[in-house]
């Protein structure tokens, strides 16, 4: 039902039922061609999903705030004013530049050689031992050695880190369910579990805790830090890798293009972050009335930013929907823009870059089945991806190479 509020179009679509989870390209569509706002009854949003307006209003920090809340429930929006993602003005750029301080490209140079030989290693163990889960035993891989090596949590409790992480998105959407609420309950206490004692000498966490020691941080800021490290960089990047590994195994010709020339693996991971936006979408408040093209949001509204359906708009990208490395993706908003845009977005590229590296080194075929689409609220991406990595010229007639 396509209606007109105030000269907003209004569309009865409810985009968090399990068939638009699992494939949410059409709904997008619709919202992208009922106009540059649509309100969404269900969820009592004003939606905008064309990809020039998603961008503005990512980079309208003073007008669209984060601080009231990204999510559409009370139990996402719990940590609004003290969690670094639901934060605005001086709090959260104090807190974004301690984040950020490790993940600055200059300073991931000095890991990348590591987490490139930890990579390598994964997938030679992988190169013909048949098919196998990529979702689980490789494109998790990285990211949970990353939590170990580099913010080094201690091994109690680290086992719980991706069950917190997929759940907590999972909490984005209007009534949450019990089970996620219960999952996410044993963060904080973690988090509060975590001493100068139990973390890794030399660790992001123990930088932390003597920048507390020092004056400089409060506790709850630096366990504020230390959540910004784990819960938004565990499941976005492994399902990342999955959409990546997905894309390449069934566009074989893309692949053979990467093999024969890996200066392209940067666009590789650019278009198929473009193409799979794990990050769906997340909310953000008007302080005033904030007009997109000739349509007005109004003061107090809850606006939805739809990062998945902006990446496919066809008035920015032609053919949206093809898997194209010769494509420049590089604006692409999955990891979004503007002074809230991802802190992981080079430690995230850099994983995935690795990866291909070290599989282009490998001189590999990769071969996919059908992938498992997950139903997470806030992240799109697979619960199980099987894949085959075998060594270039092996014979193979159970391949699944369709796009």
């Amino acid at each position: 039902m396509l209606g007109e509020t105030n000269c907003v179009a209004e569309l009865d679509l409810n985009l968090f039922t399990d068939e638009n989870l699992r494939a949410p390209f059409e709904a997008y569509r619709t919202i992208r061609d009922a106009g540059p706002v649509v309100r969404l009854p269900f969820s009592d949003v004003y939606a905008i999903g064309r990809f020039a307006d998603v961008q503005t209003a990512l980079r309208s920090s003073a007008s669209l705030i984060n601080g009231e809340g990204v999510g559409f429930s009370e139990e996402w929006n719990a940590t609004r004013g003290t969690n670094v993602l639901q934060m605005d003005g001086r709090a959260h750029a104090k807190l974004r530049a301690v984040v950020m301080r490790p993940l600055a490209p200059s300073k991931l140079k000095e890991v990348r050689s590591e987490l490139k030989r930890l990579v390598r290693a994964r997938i030679s163990a992988l190169v013909d031992a048949g098919w196998f889960d990529a979702m689980k035993d490789l494109a998790a891989f990285l990211p949970v050695e990353a939590v170990s090596h580099l913010v080094g949590l201690p091994e109690a409790g680290r086992e719980r880190m991706l069950e917190w992480a997929g759940a907590s998105f999972n909490m984005i959407g209007p009534n949450p369910n019990d089970a996620d609420i219960v999952a996410t309950a044993g963060v904080r206490p973690f988090m509060a579990s975590l001493t100068p004692e139990t973390v890794k000498d030399g660790g992001w966490t123990d930088d932390l805790f003597k920048a507390v020691d020092a004056g400089r941080l409060t506790l709850a800021e630096a366990t504020s830090a230390i959540s910004a490290y784990v819960i938004p960089s565990l499941d976005t990047t492994i399902l990342a890798k999955g959409h990546l590994l997905h894309d390449l195994a069934t566009h074989r010709e893309q692949w053979d293009m990467v093999r024969a020339n890996p200066s392209k693996i940067p666009a590789a991971v650019s278009e198929s972050v473009r193409r799979n936006s794990v990050l769906r979408w997340f909310a953000r408040v008007a302080v005033e009335e904030y007009g997109v093209d000739n349509v007005t949001v109004p003061k107090g509204a809850r606006v939805m930013l739809l990062y998945g359906c902006a990446n496919r708009d066809e008035r920015r990208y032609r053919e949206p929907d093809k898997f194209d490395i010769d494509r420049d993706a590089r604006d692409q908003l999955a990891w979004g823009t503007g002074t809230h845009m991802c802190a992981g977005v080079h430690l995230a590229r850099l994983e995935m870059e690795v990866m291909l590296e070290a599989l282009v080194e490998a001189d590999v075929s990769l071969s996919s089945a059908p992938p498992t689409p997950g139903i997470n609220r806030g992240l799109f991406g697979y619960t199980e991806l099987p894949l085959r990595i075998d060594r270039r010229g092996t014979q193979r007639t159970d391949q699944n190479t369709n796009g």
